[in-house]
């Protein structure tokens, strides 16, 4: 971890840094984000789980069932936790008929049951349910179903969504937890690593104390807040201790208990080395680096572990690429905030003695360096966590994460340039040692602070974007989300023979939207020219023998000539249904044909 800063003129330019190769190098730079985040997008991929979803029910949404069913049961298209929430069953006057509370039925952590009471009268019963994905992301939704028949009304759930105060106070914390980590662990490997003497400096010393405070009371706060966010409670409940029992058993609560106690571990470790580190040397540094490192290391693990990245395709890698993009981003910005701390602060005391640890140009240079490579790594590991969580241009044009993802990759875009302006400084810097006009110093490091006071001030706003990231639904997932809830119609087209002499035609028919639940069913009879023709009879079954679900009957109504129709049609699952038509063109003359139609 700690390298001997070499003397300024064991940096003296080479041909690589003409100015022409520097632009290039820029250029190439920001011309390789974009690039990279548009190959990835567009390489396909299988689904990426994020935000679970209800997949079905049963009894299904909107469905009418001819008698009261035992329980609820929900499948969801990714394992949920219900601690935090749970299933209400309300009856059309809006009294509870749910018994007990919600559990995971035998399909697993994706499927959640609640029993109902004996007995229920018939009418419209509404569920409403609220349950945290694997991301952690508390999740809620309502449907109706109806017992026997629909009833004049219906239960008002109201409201399913998180106080504001509560969403409000959590994005702040979630926000400081990310700032602070950048600056606690980034400002102590580059003081280990390039400036160890500067740790003796007041404001060196005050940064890393609030950056840790920081990351302890965000994290706390963030822990209190879970609870109330994900179970749609007050802000008062933040100091429920059976809410924070409830959230301790949560994988998000986990994960934040692990950071507190890593916390209490870095918390030693930086009194130590805020002690030793003036006078160390060389191997002890090398070894408090290590030891920094593994530390801030299990610190950004507690968000991968927990987050978009733990679900899903590919989770190890994408865990593991997680962690590397969060430690070079604290490496990159920590080692900023500590180079500004030393700009703009003052270089003597009092007695006008030079204050140790004062920057100077080869520390820059190394650093500068080290950046470089951890703009590398952002980019690679971001643009990867980009495909994994975005998949198609359509999704990135039209989604908040989409939106969001390409403003963060702009700021990205702009950090770099601005490093390569304070870059440029550098090299002009070392010329000048190596024997050219010094110029004007103060000029000089002018310039250099504007450019790393901009950097700094785009790092500000990567993080303020990256906050709502993480708590916004990826792009993958909103997209296929709102793609499905599109209307759509299944269709197909046969012909038909019943025999004799017009006995021949054609059949179409379609189901209407297609999805699980209730629908349409529209049968259309034509002769082989296409015009509709009114057969004596027209009768229509539909079977699922992938489920063991056998012919049921859906009695279709004459509408229009040629249009049979029936309506509030149930398909409880998803699946390729088998619709038989059967068309009977005379007393003996009949034809039965089979389509299938997939029912989402």
């Amino acid at each position: 971890m700690a390298a001997d800063v070499p003397a300024a003129d064991a940096l003296a330019p080479t041909a690589a840094d003409r100015p022409s190769a520097s632009r290039r190098r820029l250029l190439t730079w920001l011309l390789a984000l974009p690039v990279l985040l548009a190959a990835l997008v567009v390489g396909g991929a299988g689904p990426a789980s994020a935000h679970a979803e209800l997949d079905s029910s049963n009894p299904a949404a909107e469905s009418t069932v001819p008698s009261a069913p035992a329980s609820v049961t929900l499948r969801f298209t990714e394992g949920v936790e219900t601690g935090l929430g749970g299933v209400k069953v309300l009856d059309p006057e809006g009294k509870r008929v749910d018994t007990g509370d919600a559990e995971h039925g035998i399909g697993g952590p994706s499927t959640v049951t609640v029993k109902l009471s004996p007995g229920l009268a018939p009418g419209t019963y509404t569920v409403a349910w609220r349950v945290v994905s694997e991301d952690s992301h508390p999740i809620a939704g309502a449907f109706t179903f109806n017992i026997v028949r629909a009833s004049a009304s219906s239960a008002n759930i109201g409201s399913q969504g998180a106080d504001s105060s509560v969403t409000f106070v959590d994005g702040l914390a979630r926000g400081l937890a990310f700032a602070s980590y950048a600056l606690l662990a980034g400002s102590v490997l580059f003081l280990v690593a390039l400036r160890p003497a500067a740790v003796g400096r007041f404001r060196v010393w005050m940064l890393l104390f609030a950056s840790w405070a920081g990351l302890l009371v965000s994290t706390v706060a963030a822990l209190m807040l879970y609870g109330p966010k994900a179970s749609a409670l007050p802000f008062s409940s933040a100091f429920d201790l059976d809410v924070l029992r409830a959230t301790l058993e949560t994988k998000l609560g986990r994960a934040l208990s692990v950071r507190i106690l890593i916390l209490g571990a870095a918390g030693a470790l930086l009194g130590y080395l805020v002690a030793v580190l003036p006078t160390a040397g060389r191997r002890r540094r090398q070894v408090l680096g290590g030891a920094w490192a593994l530390l801030s290391a299990g610190l950004a693990a507690t968000w991968s572990l927990s987050d978009h990245a733990s679900v899903g395709m590919q989770a190890p890698l994408a865990v593991t690429a997680d962690i590397v993009h969060l430690l070079a981003m604290g490496t990159w910005l920590g080692g900023l905030a500590v180079m500004v701390l030393l700009l703009f602060g003052t270089e003597r005391d009092e007695d006008g003695e030079e204050l140790p640890g004062a920057l100077d140009v080869p520390t820059v240079a190394w650093f500068s360096k080290i950046a470089m490579i951890c703009v590398s790594v952002l980019i690679v590991t971001g643009v990867y966590a980009s495909w994994r969580q975005v998949g198609s241009f359509d999704a990135l044009f039209s989604t908040t994460f989409g939106l969001l993802l390409i403003l963060k990759a702009n700021f990205v875009t702009l950090m770099i340039a601005a490093a390569w302006t304070a870059r440029r400084w550098l090299q002009a810097r070392l010329r000048a040692s190596a024997g050219a006009r010094a110029g004007d110093p103060m000029a000089r490091k002018q310039t250099i602070r504007r450019a790393v006071a901009a950097e700094a001030a785009l790092a500000i706003a990567v993080i303020a974007v990256t906050t709502v990231l993480v708590n916004t639904e990826p792009a993958r997932t909103a997209y296929a989300r709102e793609e499905a809830a599109k209307p759509r119609i299944a269709s197909a087209s046969t012909p038909f023979d019943a025999g004799g002499s017009a006995g021949k035609g054609i059949v179409d028919v379609a189901i209407d939207p297609a999805k699980s639940g209730v629908n349409t069913v529209d049968v259309f009879v034509r002769d082989p020219l296409r015009n509709p023709i009114d057969p004596p009879e027209v009768t229509v079954t539909v079977a699922l023998p992938d489920k063991q679900i056998d012919a049921i009957a859906v009695p279709v109504e004459h509408i229009a000539p040629g249009q049979w129709r029936a309506q509030g049609v149930s398909l409880p699952l998803a699946g390729t249904w088998q619709v038989s038509i059967a068309v009977r063109t005379t007393d003996i003359d009949r034809a039965i044909v089979t389509v299938p139609l997939k029912v989402r």
